[in-house]
């Protein structure tokens, strides 16, 4: 039975509850599951006397709280952030996630990081902390809003170079004339661009190209729009065959399939994701495709590649050879029909004298003959997409770090990110052993800050008839910076342990 609770009185509940309790006849009452949708919508301050009320009813009725939280915030995160830590104590937390989390955190994924072909990017450490922290199944728009508006405004406030990742390629003088000596020697410095010099002495032999862009700051502004175009086209054709990878998935195994974020941080790690093992296997099961199977994927790579015609370079130079691959298919295919056919039509032939009969092929031996042609057929074109696929994603899908100053679009420091989200709980708990007053409101100690005398105040000192915990924590005041973590939770634990009993809800607050 389902109640608006905010439009009838709590009694009237407590009275239908008996009621069908005594009609039942249960001896254990069972619980009344109230559903809240869009909790972290609702004004704090009703819910808290709410919460309030039903608490003085919890003897008469057990009540479990259903709260909708939507994906602004990290599951709980949404109490923390608007609740009192009284009624924070009253709710007794157990998370559970919808599976359509992971969806959502595909679609952020594709959007800010595969399908952004041109701007800001981040490395394998920064998107490992991202996703382990606010991704998958704990997914947060809010905090991974947060991440990102942090890493852009950190990376265009510490690195000079960053005016490059927002060029339009169309208009691109104005923004290269702005660079200075300064900007040209930050380049000169990247290591992907010492290895792009490298380049033109020992493979292309050509030393005074080198030498020029060592030297000629002119020169090497030349050479940025090249460059930079090359970066675009490399991100538009990572997301086309980032896609056609995805879709590979469907003839496999379904415990096996990866989500996209799972695959993205597989394209971040060396060598990239055109060699990962889980893409060598996609291509391994390609081979056993079934002939309808094969031209569904064909069909679909094909849209593919047409989608993107004005966005990725690769999308024109391979179209037409899928185009092939797809015509030899219908080939092979025409062939198959013909071969069900032919059986059927030599059956339907009149032979008009005994001898013609007698001569001709039996059809038999036609049938086996076509079949097995259409098996070669078809093992040459799937060998040859298989092969044309395994090159296709090593070069389309290989490794970021490969492009000449990716540096300057790929944030690979995740420190600062680090230290802004994660709770630093040593230096916490150091301070509230410091000020115990203030963070623990710990009787046993006073606050001594606006005593004259350096004096310990005697109910500061430590005395037999106290308690152990009461005991411990003087002495961990005076040492705490220089007591590990973990040893001073351990020792709570320990003392806890040997007096065999339950924290009491006083010594919780």
């Amino acid at each position: 039975m389902d109640f608006l609770l905010f439009q009838i009185d709590i009694e009237s509940l407590v009275q239908w509850y008996d009621s069908n309790a005594k009609i039942t006849g249960l001896r254990s009452l069972p619980k009344l599951v109230i559903v809240i949708y869009n909790f972290d919508l609702l004004d704090p301050v009703i819910m808290e006397k709410y919460i309030y009320i039903l608490n003085e009813y919890k003897d008469r009725i057990p009540i479990v709280l259903l709260l909708g939280i939507s994906s602004v915030y990290r599951g709980v995160d949404a109490i923390h952030e608007r609740y009192s830590y009284s009624v924070e104590r009253l709710l007794k937390f157990k998370e559970f996630y919808l599976s359509d989390s992971i969806h959502d955190f595909d679609e952020l994924i594709t959007r800010f990081f595969i399908c952004n072909h041109f701007g800001v990017k981040v490395g394998i450490k920064v998107y490992n902390f991202i996703n382990n922290i606010y991704g998958r199944l704990k997914i947060s728009l809010k905090y991974f809003e947060l991440s990102i508006k942090h890493i852009i405004n950190y990376y265009f406030y510490s690195n000079p170079l960053s005016i490059l990742t927002t060029i339009d390629l169309e208009n691109i003088s104005p923004r290269i004339s702005l660079l200075n000596e300064y900007h040209v020697e930050m380049i000169r410095v990247q290591l992907s661009f010492r290895r792009f010099v490298e380049n033109f002495i020992n493979e292309h032999d050509q030393p005074e190209i080198a030498r020029c862009l060592l030297e000629d700051d002119n020169f090497v502004k030349s050479i940025l729009p090249v460059i930079l175009r090359d970066m675009r086209n490399y991100h538009q054709n990572f997301a086309v065959a980032f896609e056609i990878v995805h879709s590979l998935q469907r003839y496999v195994d379904p415990k096996l399939i990866k989500a996209k974020y799972e695959l993205y941080s597989y394209a971040l790690k060396h060598p990239g994701l055109g060699e990962h093992n889980h893409v060598q296997y996609l291509l391994y099961e390609f081979k056993k495709l079934k002939s309808q199977e094969l031209k569904h994927f064909l069909n679909h790579f094909q849209n593919v590649l047409e989608q993107n015609l004005e966005k990725a370079e690769c999308a024109r130079s391979e179209i037409q050879k899928l185009r092939e691959f797809h015509e030899r298919l219908e080939q092979i295919d025409a062939l198959s029909q013909h071969s069900i056919r032919s059986p059927k039509k030599i059956k339907k032939q009149k032979s008009s004298t005994s001898e013609i009969y007698n001569t001709s092929i039996p059809k038999s031996d036609i049938s086996s003959s076509s079949s097995q042609e259409f098996t070669d057929q078809f093992t040459k074109l799937i060998t040859s997409i298989f092969e044309y696929l395994q090159v296709f994603f090593k070069v389309k899908l290989r490794h970021y770090s490969t492009n000449t100053l990716y540096e300057i679009f790929y944030w690979e420091e995740s420190h600062s990110l680090e230290s802004l989200f994660l709770p630093e709980i040593r230096k916490s708990i150091v301070t509230a052993l410091r000020r115990p007053k203030q963070y623990l409101n710990c009787k046993c100690c006073p606050d001594e800050s606006d005593d004259d005398d350096d004096e310990i105040d005697p109910a500061g000192k430590i005395l037999y008839t106290q308690d152990d915990r009461c005991i411990l924590y003087k002495l961990l005041v005076g040492f705490g910076k220089f007591i590990h973590t973990d040893d001073l939770l351990e020792s709570f634990e320990n003392i806890i342990k040997k007096e065999n009993r339950d924290i009491t809800n006083d010594e919780t607050k």
